[in-house]
This record gives structure tokens, sequence and C-alpha cells, in this order.
């Protein structure tokens, strides 16, 4: 089991967003864009935090994967779910895991994700 903690301060992501415009469909696929719809910068913060998350519990940080290689989606109960492109399953089961269980969290200031490889 790998554990993956990231925090973000949601004010430097927002000032990236403004920066970048286009900063989002870098960061996220086109489906986690529609699931963030009508959502504040607090959720996509939180959702990047969770990608950091990950890419820790592979033990690669960003080599080798792009962002769209790592999917967070939440279901109708909210609860976020971790989808792996083939590449970064081949990573995780590397590692011996075959799943990727999250948790994210934020308040007004700071988003935060725990990742849990098993």
């Amino acid at each position: 089991m790998y554990p993956g903690i990231d925090i973000i301060e949601i004010e430097r992501f927002v000032m990236a967003f403004k920066r970048q415009p286009k900063l989002s469909e870098r960061l996220f696929t086109t489906r986690e864009l529609e699931n963030l719809t009508g959502k504040g910068f607090q959720s996509y913060a939180a959702r990047f935090a969770g990608k950091e998350a990950v890419l820790k519990t592979l033990g690669t940080g960003l080599r080798g994967l792009s962002w769209h290689d790592i999917e967070i989606l939440s279901v109708l109960s909210g609860e976020p779910l971790v989808y792996l492109s083939p590449r970064a399953m081949e990573l995780a089961k590397a590692r011996g895991g075959s799943q990727v269980r999250i948790s994210l969290t934020h308040n007004r200031t700071q988003a935060m994700a725990l990742a849990i490889l098993s």
C-alpha cells in the first residue's frame, strides 16, 4: 500500500488560471471539466491536488505521464473515483497495486487530497 498526499493554496491556483487561460484543458480531461461544471475553484484545486497525490502513490511524479493519464470523477453520491490510463496502470501494477482510492477536501484557502494505491 502506497499513500500520497498533496495540499494546494487555492489563491495560487486561481492566479495560475488567470495567467494561463488554457490551463484547465492541459490539466483536466474533457470528462473532468464536464464533471466540474458549475463548481468553484476550490473543486478544481482539490482535483489537481488529487492528481498530484496519485502521482506520489505511483512514485514517478509526472515523468513519463501527462495530467490526462489520471482522471478523477465524482459519482452521483459525490465520491471521487480515480481512473488511470493504461500507461499509469502499468506503473501502479509495477508497485503491486491495482486501484487508487482518493479523498478530496477543501476550505476557503486550501485544497488537499490523500490517495492510496492498493
